[in-house]
């Protein structure tokens, strides 16, 4: 946008406005042309020249209302509909602005400028799609504009098309260097995994705006998903200082904090970021896992069932209830809980718990074919194995409870359960000195049952 007018003026008040605009004090410009405007009301230039001073002081109200009179006033060009129009956008008037810049592009075919922020509103309506498709105009019809490639990429990371979205970041930096685009072109890695690009984008716009607190929260979730908690806490912290008011950092500091083990530390920020009205299942999963690590049963119960009246498909949240269950001694609850996670998703976990649950109420088949299935998705799993075999042993398949239990202490020389239930499987297989030396090491190991097995096995 310039401020124009007829070569032939040479009135000394518009001339003075049009110099004082030039020289970017545009609050004196204004008042230049307030002045001749009180002389001559129905010029359309001054109007236009003046709306051009409103949305340099960013009144974008009055700039309407100055482009407006300047249309009235017959100035019926593409750059005063495509000025109205960036207003209307400024002030978040989408419909209106594409109206505008229809209008502009209406009367000067390919308007670069025009069909750019037209693309722009239409990311904000949303309409992708429809963005793509007018950015690509705007991109072809001037290949020297940088910021049609810039809003493009923005187009691009909501159609997920990251990689393209980093070719039109690096061909908007080509022509000029901004900031803005660093942000985005940071986000784009970010999504692609490209994490030290990102951190490297990233520290570009924070060394330009050390106040960027989207910045330092991108860059947060680029350490939290390089496990590096400590520096995804700094810049978590960084973000809230800057911006106390964005739930989405309360929340991804909470999970820091959460995979950090400092569980007191992450509720307040849990609590905060659904207080900020942060409320998808998510939310109150994680929130409800981390009052289930304090021990917070009531809460955690809470929580997780608003998890699954929210997202009938998280099986998280079935499986952190199942939990809780087991330590209410609901056996009958965690099966429904269990079965309910297993058809959403299969886990080894799961089989497991579901396993013990079922040991519980003597269904011991049951307990055998779970644990079977957790040992089928994680052969090593130390617990399922020794659980197995505790629950053959109760079935009197000696054999099969030998051989794992062998195999748990194996996975575990530390287990003391494994010791002593080979201890008491060893005497009904004749084996007084085998079971008294496991016994022994399962009182080691601090198992108080031991002691009395002991004693009826008169060991020594």
């Amino acid at each position: 946008m310039f401020s124009q007018r007829d070569k032939d003026d040479i009135d000394p008040v518009f001339k003075s406005a049009f110099k004082k605009y030039e020289e970017k004090d545009y609050s004196g410009s204004y008042i230049d042309y307030s002045n001749y405007l009180a002389k001559k009301p129905k010029d359309g230039a001054a109007f236009y020249n003046r709306g051009l001073c409103a949305y340099e002081m960013k009144d974008y109200k009055d700039g309407i209302t100055n482009f407006t009179n300047s249309i009235v006033c017959g100035r019926i060009r593409a750059d005063v509909f495509y000025s109205r129009g960036l207003c209307n956008y400024k002030l978040t008037h989408y419909e209106l602005a594409i109206a505008d810049f229809d209008t502009a592009i209406s009367l000067l075919a390919n308007y670069t400028k025009a069909l750019t922020f037209k693309g722009a509103c239409l990311n904000e309506l949303k309409k992708y799609n429809e963005a793509l498709e007018i950015l690509n105009q705007a991109v072809a019809s001037d290949v020297n504009y940088e910021t049609s490639y810039y809003y493009r990429a923005i187009t691009r990371y909501y159609l997920k098309d990251y990689q393209n979205g980093i070719d039109d970041c690096n061909k908007s930096l080509n022509i000029k260097n901004y900031y803005e685009v660093y942000f985005w072109r940071g986000l784009h890695s970010l999504n692609l995994k490209k994490y030290q690009e990102a951190i490297n984008d990233y520290d570009t716009v924070i060394a330009h705006n050390p106040k960027d607190a989207k910045a330092y929260y991108n860059r947060a979730i680029v350490y939290y998903d390089l496990k590096n908690y400590e520096k995804a806490l700094e810049n978590n912290n960084k973000s809230i200082e800057i911006d106390p008011s964005k739930a989405e950092a309360y929340y991804n500091r909470a999970l820091t904090k959460y995979e950090l083990g400092r569980y007191k530390e992450a509720e307040p920020d849990f609590n905060a970021a659904i207080d900020l009205k942060l409320n998808s299942a998510n939310h109150y999963l994680w929130r409800g896992i981390n009052y289930y690590y304090l021990k917070k049963n009531a809460l955690a119960l809470a929580d997780l069932t608003v998890a699954i009246q929210k997202d009938s498909q998280s099986e998280n949240a079935f499986y952190y209830r199942a939990l809780l269950r087991y330590a209410q001694e609901d056996d009958k609850g965690v099966i429904e809980d269990c079965n309910s996670a297993l058809a959403i998703k299969k886990s080894s976990s799961i089989y497991y718990q579901r396993g013990i649950s079922k040991y519980n109420i003597k269904d011991y088949q049951g307990a055998i074919d779970d644990f079977n299935a957790s040992l089928q998705l994680k052969p090593d799993y130390k617990l399922a194995v020794l659980e197995r075999g505790i629950t053959y042993y109760q079935t009197e398949k000696d054999a099969m409870a030998l051989a794992d239990l062998n195999k748990a202490i194996e996975l575990d020389p530390k287990s003391s359960r494994a010791y002593y239930y080979r201890g008491k499987l060893k005497k009904y297989m004749n084996d007084l000195p085998g079971s008294c030396a496991d016994l022994k090491q399962a009182q080691t190991l601090g198992n108080e049952s031991a002691t009395d097995e002991l004693f009826k096995n008169g060991c020594k």
